[in-house]
């Protein structure tokens, strides 16, 4: 008699957060390197090329999928004026996040919520989506997510790794789901490359891309 399957539990409680130094040691784990580095050395580098690519200003919205505690959206909105709307599956996160960026131009909520201010007709300027694809246990549906809520031909900036690996009763499993792939299906792929290692450690570089694109029109 053949053995049973086991089939790996999606266990998201591994983005339950304590505190804001737990959220970024969830958010940035060391990678042959530190959280406070890559904090510090990463997060810049990754705005100065949303920043240019999206052509972001004041009176844009964009949409921060998988913000976190708003890492990203703080620095974007510092540098562009811009307003930002931030997505995020843990609600300590979403907690936390308001009192980290400091900002009124912010703002943040789960999924279902979002997807009732794109079904009322939201429709944002531009988006980002960093270091959070890979986690999801359905990426393609985290994807339809993103390009419904983005108006037709407008930009996304995406930062990944190039495999989906998520949280599991079974550990940290590889969904063999080829992110960039997934992603070119949906948007149309301006250009792809690897992160320079004069801001990330090599690791990093060697198992992500960063990935900018626009809205294909339907």
């Amino acid at each position: 008699m053949a053995n049973d399957e086991v089939k790996p539990t999606y266990r998201p409680e591994v983005f339950q957060v304590k505190n804001l130094e737990h959220a970024k040691s969830i958010i940035l784990t060391p990678e042959d390197s530190t959280t406070d580095e890559r904090w510090e050395k990463e997060t810049p580098y990754l705005a100065d090329e949303a920043v240019s690519y999206l052509g972001l200003g004041p009176g844009m919205v964009v949409l921060d999928y998988g913000c976190g505690v708003g890492r990203m959206a703080k620095v974007l909105i510092e540098r562009s004026g811009c307003t930002v709307i931030g997505v995020d599956i843990s609600q300590q996160m979403r907690e936390l996040a308001p009192a980290y960026v400091e900002d009124d131009r912010f703002t943040i909520c789960a999924r279902p919520a979002f997807e009732a201010m794109i079904a009322k007709g939201l429709r944002v300027d531009a988006a980002i989506a960093v270091w959070i694809l890979q986690h999801c246990p359905d990426v393609e549906s985290e994807i339809d997510v993103i390009k419904s809520a983005l108006k037709p031909s407008a930009p996304l900036f995406v930062c990944n790794n190039l495999h989906a690996v998520i949280p599991t009763d079974l550990g940290w499993i590889d969904t063999g789901f080829e992110v960039k792939s997934l992603l070119a299906d949906s948007f149309d792929e301006m250009s792809r490359s690897r992160l320079s290692t004069e801001f990330v450690a090599p690791l990093v570089s060697a198992t992500g891309f960063m990935g900018k694109y626009k809205n294909k029109r339907d």
